[in-house]
């Protein structure tokens, strides 16, 4: 339905909001300005006119930061404007009217391809991709808000079913109970003695009365024995006062459904024991690896989550009355080339757990030789598939029959994830950790300049593939799903896009369907804590590692610092481009109040830019050493080139901290960033980019701060403007140091993120059951289609000798 630009602006400002947005100039190709673009232009549009300056404007402005894209298009622009969370619409506008032309997405695709590539054919076919008309099974959720909370409306969904068609779904409800087996031990239910419903609605009620009225409560194996006579065999709980309330649990449900109920009963029931995580790409290992290309994050985020999901399972099994011991593999590829690393090592036990290990399985050519040495993320896409087929059987051998849950990690593990799943006949999660689509811009609309070296035209599909098939997904944060109410999301990227000439995606995800649930994670206690708690502080270590910080010179350390009494602005992060780090050196080069007020601590990748196997990193490496060398940093900044453990890594945040200092994570984008929180947790005052996840985990200027790192100067009066209220107020870095640990203890747990997990796995998994495989099996088939006719044949391309 077409608008007016009334529906949107006070009639004051329409002429002046026309007026600037025909008086854009193309800029670089594309012609295209994007949503920061914008705001800046409207900005240096009105500071031209000093009467304009002092208007108030604020429909137009408010107009403006919705805008998400604007296109240059002859006598006309096309806006892409952000009508709420998860929903943008097209608009063209001419000169002279203040109509705004409602356009269909596959019309506005068409304009930007020509847009971008007007010498295609006019004939040229790419293409079509739609998953809409899939999507047809299972509960639609309608309000944006609720995204990210997809396990609560599928209570909801399910709770209601039960109360609408009770026989259907209590018959769905009494099968799925009496399935359950755990290490070829049979659970719950006996079917000789419970045979329907009716018996176990009957069943129910005698063994509530016994257990009611039992004398010995603590005496647990005549209780079982009783209860075994009745047709209940173990799972229900470790003792008498479990089993009743989980009993009762499941009354409650038949008789009277909800989805609160529905879920707590579920989570109850024994159903994982044996857990498949999968990581392909990088160098993962204990040691050694972290660094290293590709090498990052994800290892140290699956090694925290496995130590804490192991001990979680444990006694959530222990809890159901099992004396089951989980079992966890962490699945990743293994690397006879190793370089110093256990990337050779077949299986490798992780160390403080009881039964976790990493399986390494290498990948093969087309001739079924092992690769021997590391390959690229961007490069890895031809041998994901020989890899599933390979890690199947493996991981069969290894857990002796098949896992209860498997976990992709990033599109890599996500679409080896999917093709285990589906042969297996098990649960999967996927976890994004990052789309590149959102994280190169104009990954999509130039994707042959990035092709050769990043291949994100198959990336993008396996994305799309492992996404859509997925039982469900989880994100650090909402953004990462529908981004906020002025910016896209990373998932909702994957909506509608063009890839020029190739492909032209008009619906490539769901973003209400209930999948998608917001789990943040958390860091490790034992090495992130609070630099107050001195008696968990070895004096040894923290003066060792304050030495390195402040002192030290050898080759791995540069910079001496003229005035080391002074507080320390600090950051840890690779040199890459979207982490920024050169970007902090130039705002604090160009800020001489900020020099006086404060040192720059970096710890980041290495010094030497000829040791880097990485050329954007070595790019990043030179590029500092120029600013440092353009602003006159000596005496005023300290760069550590090396990797510190984990212990030494947590003591420096907390030598930062004693010296009344701030962490600053600048990334230009951030799908989450551990980093933010092993700061809050040693309690150093955190800012961190605006643009991403960030903004889920601080509460600006509460408990810590938010920034926008393409604006030095805005970033250095926050940070300075922080540390001159420090110095006049002296609680003042007090305060928003324990508010930050408050919001770090209270929300980002591994703790807390393993119970939703494991309550997800549980409830996702009785939803797949019940769900009508028919509809399912359309879009198994129809993902099949895209895998085998255009992911495969570009990921083979890969191995050919011009690539």
């Amino acid at each position: 339905m077409d608008k007016s630009l009334t529906s949107f602006i006070d009639q004051d400002e329409i002429a002046l909001l026309q007026e600037f947005l025909f008086s854009l100039k193309k800029p670089e190709p594309p012609p295209i300005f994007l949503h920061n673009d914008i705001l800046l232009a409207f900005d240096q549009y009105l500071r031209h006119d000093p009467e304009k300056t002092r208007l108030n404007l604020h429909s137009s402005r408010r107009f403006l930061r919705r805008l998400q894209e604007i296109l240059l298009v002859e006598n006309s622009l096309i806006l892409v404007y952000r009508h709420r969370r998860a929903n943008c619409r097209i608009y063209r506008l001419l000169p002279d009217s203040p109509v705004l032309e409602r356009l269909a997405i596959d019309t506005f695709l068409l304009i930007k391809e020509k847009l971008v590539k007007p010498d295609l054919p006019y004939n040229h076919l790419p293409l079509k991709i739609n998953l809409a008309p899939f999507y047809d099974y299972g509960p639609s959720l309608r309000d944006p808000d609720t995204i990210g909370a997809g396990i609560k409306h599928l209570n909801f969904y399910l709770s209601a079913n039960l109360a609408q068609h009770p026989e259907k779904w209590h018959r769905t409800l009494y099968e799925f109970l009496k399935l359950h087996q755990m290490h070829g031990l049979q659970l719950l239910l006996d079917g000789d003695r419970i045979r329907d419903t009716e018996g176990l609605e009957s069943a129910l009620e005698d063994a509530m009365d016994f257990l009611e009225r039992c004398e010995c409560p603590d005496d647990l194996e005549p209780i079982k024995e009783k209860l075994r006579q009745l047709g209940f065999l173990d799972g229900w709980g470790d003792n008498a006062a479990r089993i009743l309330e989980t009993m009762q649990l499941l009354q409650d449900t038949l008789e009277q459904p909800d989805g609160d109920t529905l879920e707590e009963f579920l989570a109850r029931i024994p159903m994982i024991s044996k857990v498949a995580i999968i990581s392909p790409h990088g160098w993962f290992g204990q040691e050694n690896v972290l660094g290293r290309p590709d090498t990052g994050g994800q290892v140290v985020y699956i090694l925290d989550q496995v130590k804490a999901l192991e001990s979680f399972l444990r006694k959530d099994l222990r809890r159901a009355g099992l004396d089951i011991e989980p079992r966890i593999i962490i699945v990743t590829r293994l690397i006879p080339e190793n370089e110093g690393t256990t990337s050779d090592l077949h299986l490798e036990h992780v160390r403080g757990t009881g039964n976790v290990q990493i399986l390494r399985v290498p990948f093969r050519d087309p001739r079924g030789e092992v690769v021997p040495h590391w390959i690229s993320r961007f490069r890895i896409w031809p041998y994901l598939g020989r890899f599933a087929t390979d890690v199947e059987q493996e991981l069969l051998d290894e857990f002796e029959g098949r896992p209860d849950l498997i976990v992709g990690n990033y599109s890599d593990g996500n679409l080896v994830a999917t093709m285990l799943a589906k042969n297996l006949g098990v649960i999967q999660c996927n976890i994004a950790h990052a789309l590149e689509k959102s994280k190169y811009l104009f990954s999509d609309l130039y994707w042959e300049k990035f092709e050769q070296e990043y291949n994100f035209s198959t990336q993008f599909m396996a994305d799309i593939i492992s996404m859509n098939l997925a039982n469900f997904i989880i994100t650090s944060t909402r953004q990462e799903i529908t981004g906020t109410e002025e910016t896209i999301g990373q998932y909702e990227s994957y909506q509608f896009f063009t890839m020029p000439g190739l492909m032209q995606v008009t619906n490539g995800i769901n973003l209400f369907h209930p999948r998608f649930n917001v789990i943040p994670p958390g860091v490790s206690p034992e090495f992130f804590f609070p630099f107050d708690q001195q008696e968990r502080r070895p004096a040894d270590r923290s003066g060792a590692v304050r030495r390195l910080l402040l002192e030290t010179e050898d080759e791995n350390c540069f910079g001496r610092l003229e005035h080391p009494d002074r507080p320390l602005i600090f950051s840890i992060s690779r040199l890459d481009r979207i982490k920024n780090i050169t970007g902090l050196v130039e705002a604090y080069g160009r800020s001489e109040r900020l020099r006086e007020q404060a040192n720059l601590l970096l710890i980041a990748s290495t010094i030497d830019p000829t040791l880097s196997r990485d050329a954007e990193e070595e790019a990043e490496i030179r590029k500092m050493h120029d600013l440092i060398e353009q602003h006159q940093l000596h005496g005023h900044i300290r760069w550590i080139g090396k990797l510190l453990s984990k212990e030494d890594t947590g003591e420096a945040y907390r030598v930062v901290a004693d010296l009344g200092g701030i962490f600053v994570q600048p990334a230009l984008f951030e799908a989450f960033g551990l980093t933010i929180l092993e700061a809050m947790h040693s309690g150093l005052p955190v800012f961190a980019t605006e643009f991403g996840g960030p903004q889920e985990i601080i509460e600006d200027g509460v408990s810590g701060f938010l920034i926008n790192p393409t604006t030095p100067d805005l970033l250095n009066e926050k940070l300075s403007g922080f540390l001159t209220r420090c110095g006049k107020e002296p609680g003042y870095w007090q305060t928003i140091s324990g508010q930050g640990r408050e919001r770090a203890r209270s929300r980002f747990t591994w703790d807390l993120y393993c119970q939703r997990l494991t309550r997800l796995s549980k409830v996702y998994g009785f939803w797949k059951y019940s769900t009508s495989n028919v509809a399912k099996d359309r879009m198994r088939q129809y993902c099949h289609l895209l895998f085998q006719l255009f992911y495969k044949p570009r990921a083979d391309k890969l191995l050919t000798p011009d690539h």
